[in-house]
């Protein structure tokens, strides 16, 4: 089983989007670093600050300030605090960047640079053996952001730690039932004692037991599950992206829309990725209902930036977008996003620079005899 072995000399450090993902998918796995004596660091990238449904009902006040949000952050930061420590990590372990919560995803789109030069010092500083990141395929959009702004940060800047194993870098996941992740996931046991010691460590986080609490404390009996990543790993398809070709001189993304998961809003693809300059750029186009030519926007300036095709119609088709966008040397990031409520559908996608095999050749198959049908 491909899971962490930790030994005195281990260092493990946890990327936490919010206050409670540490208790509600980690919490064996710092009971077991405990025991064995690693030196720990937890970092919150964000306080949990923007939740106003249960701060509304706990505090009977329906307008909320930029000061009532700052001190619901402040409760949030003490109930994780609280939560270490039932897990046995003492409270000078944590750290809190408090960058705004749910905007994870728009600051990797808009502005994604100052949040990775934010990231690296924090790696280079502790220097860990194990890496404990969000899954790229978790639905809730600040997962799947930070996992993305991770890993941006370990290619350009940690990717020879990482290749002769001297970090190990794992990811997990919290929200959604992705295939992409679970079929490929190590789940970890856990005794008796260990889920009733996460269980406590979940009750710490009295603020979203308000609302949620059945569907919180639930997880005290969920397997922790984790994926070892690599940078050879290939892509898979999750969600309406059933697969991905990334050519010489077009990447073709191939998409499918089961009437279940239709939505009312329209659906919108975003790509994101170094420029032959280095600079972090995203881009975003919407999905037709019928083929048509569509224009390729900036998602910070949305200024036109080039043009795609899409040959399909609004349950099926395929997208063909030039490359030229982006530098051929770096990995680019795929989404649909098809949101009809606050999680999405699906999480990001990676795409490595090299990558000119879809996604599995079965979905292949599939998709190109419904293309043929639509045409």
């Amino acid at each position: 089983m491909l899971i962490p072995a930790f030994t005195s000399r281990s260092r493990l450090l946890l990327f936490a989007p919010h206050p409670d993902d540490e208790s509600l998918a980690c919490s064996i796995l710092l009971q077991r670093a405990v025991r064995a004596g690693v030196a720990v660091r937890v970092v919150y990238v964000t306080d949990g600050d923007d939740n106003p449904w249960p701060q509304r009902l706990l505090e009977r006040k329906w307008r909320l300030s930029a000061a009532d949000r700052r001190r619901w952050g402040r409760l949030r930061r003490t109930e994780a605090l609280a939560a270490l420590r039932v897990l046995g990590v003492n409270s000078s372990a944590a750290r809190f960047l408090a960058l705004p919560d749910q905007k994870l995803t728009a600051i990797l789109m808009c502005n994604g640079q100052s949040a990775l030069e934010r990231f690296a010092p924090i790696i280079v500083d502790w220097e860990p053996t194990d890496l404990l990141a969000p899954s790229i395929s978790d639905t809730h959009p600040d997962h799947s952001a930070l996992a993305v702004m991770l890993r941006l940060v370990l290619s350009e800047s940690f990717s020879e730690v990482v290749a002769t194993g001297q970090m190990a870098v794992w990811s997990y996941a919290v929200h959604g039932r992705s295939s992409a992740f679970l079929d490929r996931a190590e789940t970890i046991c856990q005794s008796r004692l260990e889920a009733a010691t996460k269980l406590q460590a979940i009750r710490c986080h009295k603020t979203q037991l308000k609302l949620s609490r059945k569907r919180f404390l639930g997880y005290a009996g969920r397997p922790e599950r984790l994926i070892r990543l690599y940078a050879c790993d290939k892509t898979i398809g999750d969600g309406s992206i059933v697969s991905v070709f990334r050519l010489p001189r077009s990447l073709r993304v191939e998409v499918r829309f089961s009437p279940k998961a239709m939505r009312l809003s329209e659906s919108t693809l975003f790509v994101l990725g170094r420029d032959d300059a280095g600079a972090l750029r995203c881009v975003r186009m919407r999905v037709p209902a019928r083929s048509s030519r569509v224009e390729i926007l900036d998602s910070a300036s949305l200024g036109y930036v080039a043009g795609a095709r899409y040959y399909g119609n609004a349950f099926a088709g395929q997208f063909t977008i030039p490359v030229s966008i982006f530098s051929s040397a770096r990995a680019i990031f795929a989404k649909l996003e098809r949101r009809s409520w606050f999680f999405d559908e699906a999480g990001w996608l990676e795409i490595p620079p090299t990558a000119s095999q879809p996604i599995t050749e079965a979905h292949r198959d599939q998709v190109e005899a419904g293309l043929a049908t639509i045409r």
